[in-house]
């Protein structure tokens, strides 16, 4: 008899699993209907309209170029949505080579694959080019994350190099390990204000894009006050991101920026996803951009590698945009008809 109570119970459980499970696909579909963020559920591709809007002539420049991307993690997923984008449009051809100490880049990486990178040498040859001698978009590792200005000096280091003497664009991208609680984020921008100054002063040809930091998700639930409770709340440390990437825009202004963290917090309606720390509101990950682990999905790393394709090709387009008329104001006499 008890057996019998016992199978009639979990039989009952397994039916309320299942209705539970079919009235959160319900809600689901009703949330896609209404045109509300479901994580977990997003469109197949991102929004090519602004990519589309490139003129061929500015990819086409870029083709041309030496630009080297040093970066961490979301480095990596930045170069996923830049590939996902380029399978879709193709015509783009852009090539994107590992970074190889010996110059023979033939690992395949996230960023572009075997088959775009530069072919070995002969048996018993030894190689004399480097791996920035093609045009191309060379990407590889920024360093251990949690030492932000050995990053900053590593960069500066390969770019004062021989072989970095070839490199015509190069940006770096810091991680969110990079910053977090405690991190003095004034002292950190000085470091990376002076690095940066130095190097232009002795390559004033070199175009430097600046990164800002990438953001993590918005603190919440039972986990979020565990961490908050133990000091390592997420909301904190992207106010710090926040407030170092703030630094960054107002030393270099929009055209000398890849706004990572822009892209990160900006929702589909155009709004940003923030979270208040004191008196201030600070941008975080929109939960549209990643799963419930915070790792970015495929929308998340397509508005990333969006971000960072129309930052390389923004010089192109600023040049061939239409200058306004000038206007000339002829002054009037100034006296009675």
């Amino acid at each position: 008899m008890r057996n019998t109570w016992l199978a009639v119970a979990a039989g009952a459980a397994c039916v309320a699993l299942a209705a539970g499970a079919q009235d959160a696909k319900r809600d689901e579909a009703k949330k896609r209907e209404e045109g509300v963020a479901v994580r977990g559920v997003h469109p197949p591709k991102h929004d090519m309209t602004q990519i589309d809007a490139v003129p061929e002539a500015c990819w086409a420049e870029v083709r041309t170029q030496h630009v080297y991307f040093a970066h961490g993690p979301v480095g990596g997923d930045v170069l996923k949505g830049v590939n996902a984008i380029l399978e879709e449009r193709p015509e783009i051809a852009w090539k994107i080579v590992p970074y190889g100490e010996t110059g023979d880049a033939a690992a395949p990486t996230a960023g572009g694959g075997a088959k775009n990178a530069t072919p070995p040498t002969k048996e018993g040859e030894r190689s004399t080019s480097t791996v920035f001698a093609a045009p191309s978009i060379v990407e590889g590792p920024a360093g251990a994350d949690g030492d932000p200005k050995a990053k900053i000096d590593r960069f500066v280091s390969r770019l004062r190099s021989k072989e970095g003497a070839q490199v015509e664009v190069a940006t770096l991208l810091l991680s969110t390990g990079d910053i977090v609680r405690g991190t003095d984020v004034e002292a950190l921008a000085r470091h990376y204000f002076d690095a940066m100054k130095s190097l232009s002063g002795e390559r004033p040809t070199l175009r430097v894009l600046h990164c800002t930091v990438p953001l993590d998700f918005p603190d919440s639930g039972m986990r979020a006050k565990l961490r908050k409770m133990t000091g390592r709340g997420f909301d904190h440390a992207n106010a710090l991101r926040g407030r170092f990437n703030d630094l960054l825009r107002a030393e270099y202004g929009r055209d000398r920026i890849i706004d990572i963290a822009h892209a990160m917090s900006e929702r589909a309606d155009g709004t940003h996803c923030t979270v208040r720390v004191g008196a201030v509101r600070w941008s975080a990950l929109a939960p549209e951009h990643a799963d419930d682990d915070g790792n970015l999905n495929v929308e998340g790393r397509c508005a990333l590698g969006c971000e960072f394709m129309l930052s390389l090709v923004r010089p192109c387009e600023a040049a061939r945009a239409p200058k306004e008329p000038e206007v000339t104001v002829v002054p009037g006499s100034g006296g009675a008809d």
